[in-house]
């Protein structure tokens, strides 16, 4: 074990504590963390967006993470750590036995969220809990890099398509309704969906790294460290937003003990502590946010459509490189995703670190190249999944080609994957129905040939915000019925451990036809044909691909 983790259990042991939780969240409880909040990184090296160390000075250390990183944290852990799949074993089960044997569990309240806690303290008696509200892990990361906060940036309303005006006064009806004085929201996606701005906090979601109380009255208190402009001061006036800075949040909320507020339950446990009169409600901006407007809709088909070029060129760039014998690597292919995609107009950022992994590498579902990664030559399969921020969307794209000569097994397989992800892209059904119904088509083809991938099929987008975004998905878990409006991924894939992956990805919204909902797909690429074994589709399927080779291009 490092001598990180070694100094960590030296304070646990001061604090009387036997084990000690840490996810990969900051306090900001989102996917991507700045380097200031990496935590469990600075611990473990484990680079993923999901994971959940129990470190335990008395015995065995565990690493909790999702189908999509078991290969990478087996690759990127200490040996010392026995690592988990949590669909298979659920966290909350192993706490509960490790504290049934009279061990004292360690959280921070600031870096789970009230429903994580709400789980965990059905299993663990509160004798076995102990708050811990001074992080332990910044007690001993000597170097850790200072916060970065960019200058506050409006979204338009030629992007947004909605004022932040008609947004709050919406949230506002829903507030008063419940006789509610106050309600706090603790996501910065909402804070920025909802004011209608955005900033660089992050490296590949445009967001501020912000808190913000909405008042019955229509006022709002903005908590960051961001900068503002005249024009941004003015627009705040305006609105009757209050800037403040993130050190005055706790006082702020002090005042509100007296009052009827709303948190929701994804708010960090420690604003529950704050607040123990709070109503526990969902977060009020999630699901209006999900549903995009027609101005966001135009946005996203004129995002993918730049997108798509700049894909198509990646591809063509690859295969030509390769045919004439030049040295490329996976990281190549990294450099040049973000060179192409920067020609196309309004191209803000990637929206995630590009994946472009070759042969083996491609079966580890989040594996990011580096300077030193693999050779692209010979025969194998590279699959690409990358994305960009541009200012009137966010994509998302998964392509896998074949580098030389297919052999049959990945062309069977890949035409496995397509199938599924044909049967959910052309699905029809009916209103309320949900992303589980729709995970079952995709898996359908693999799981009759006796094989399955380990993540979920798709994933809600976000407007010029996180390419990850709730609350609907595709996935076996996933209980949100789908709107029109909604934008979300269709992914499919398949992952040989040790030779190749396969996933298909593309975005699309769901629209009305008459009485039934139905996708359009969004992303402008085409699939490789010479993956494809054709006598395998249905003639509707074949259809279904000329259109959509027709329509894409």
């Amino acid at each position: 074990m490092n001598k990180f983790i070694d100094k960590l259990k030296e304070i646990m042991r001061d604090q009387k504590v036997d084990l000690y939780l840490l996810p990969t969240q900051d306090e900001f409880l989102g996917e991507y963390v700045s380097d200031h909040g990496k935590r469990l990184e600075y611990l473990t090296n484990f680079t993923g967006s999901n994971g959940m160390a129990i470190f335990n000075t008395k015995g065995q250390d565990y690493f909790y993470t999702d189908g999509r990183y078991m290969l990478q944290a087996s690759k990127q852990l200490d040996p010392g750590f026995k690592i988990v799949d949590m669909r298979e074993e659920p966290l909350s089960q192993k706490l509960k036995s490790l504290t049934a044997e009279g061990l004292t569990l360690g959280i921070d309240p600031k870096l789970h969220n009230i429903s994580q806690i709400e789980v965990i303290s059905k299993v663990v008696p509160q004798d076995r809990r102990v708050f811990i509200e001074s992080n332990i892990v910044d007690d001993i990361w000597k170097n850790k890099p200072k916060a970065f906060y960019s200058d506050i940036g409006m979204h338009p309303l030629k992007f947004a398509g909605e004022s932040h005006g008609n947004k709050k006064a919406k949230i506002l009806e829903k507030l008063r309704e419940g006789g509610v004085d106050a309600v706090i929201v603790m996501n910065p996606h909402s804070v920025c969906w909802l004011l209608n701005i955005r900033g660089r906090d992050l490296d590949y979601t445009p967001l501020l790294l912000a808190r913000a109380i909405l008042h019955k009255s229509g006022d709002i208190d903005l908590f960051c460290n961001n900068s503002a402009d005249e024009e941004v001061i003015k627009y705040f006036a305006d609105n009757n937003i209050s800037l403040n800075p993130s050190e005055k949040f706790e006082s702020k909320i002090e005042n509100l003990k007296s009052h009827k507020v709303s948190i929701s339950k994804s708010s960090p446990y420690w604003l529950k502590m704050k607040l123990p009169n709070a109503l526990i409600e969902v977060d009020y901006c999630e699901y209006p946010k999900a549903i995009k407007n027609k101005v966001e809709l135009e946005g996203a088909k004129i995002a993918h459509e730049r997108d798509g070029k700049a894909v198509t060129k990646l591809i063509e760039w690859v295969q030509n490189s390769v045919s004439k014998g030049e040295d490329i690597t996976e990281y190549d292919v990294l450099k040049k995703s973000v060179e192409f995609r920067a020609e196309q107009k309004n191209f803000a950022c990637p929206s995630f670190p590009t994946i472009a992994g070759f042969r083996e590498n491609g079966a580890i579902i989040h594996y990011k190249p580096d300077e030193s990664s693999k050779k692209i030559s010979g025969n194998g399969l590279l699959l690409i999944d990358g994305g960009g921020q541009y200012l009137e969307g966010t994509t998302d794209i998964t392509r896998t080609i074949s580098i030389g000569k297919p052999t049959k097994e990945q062309i069977h397989d890949f035409t496995l994957v397509l199938k599924g992800y044909i049967a959910v892209a052309s699905a029809k059904f009916k209103p309320g129905t949900t992303g589980e119904y729709l995970d079952k088509l995709a898996r359908q083809y693999l799981k009759e040939d006796g094989k399955d991938y380990a993540h979920g099929t798709g994933h809600g987008v976000g407007s010029f915000l996180s390419v990850h975004e709730g609350p609907h998905s595709i996935s076996h878990v996933s209980k949100v019925p789908f709107a029109p409006g909604m934008i979300v991924s269709i992914e499919p894939g398949y992952y040989k451990e040790g030779e190749y992956g396969i996933r298909i990805e593309s975005l699309a919204f769901v629209k009305e036809n008459g009485s039934i909902l139905e996708f359009e797909i969004l992303t402008q690429c085409e699939i490789s044909e010479d993956l494809i074994n054709f006598t395998l589709l249905s003639e509707d399927e074949k259809n279904y691909l000329n259109s959509y080779k027709t329509t894409k291009k």
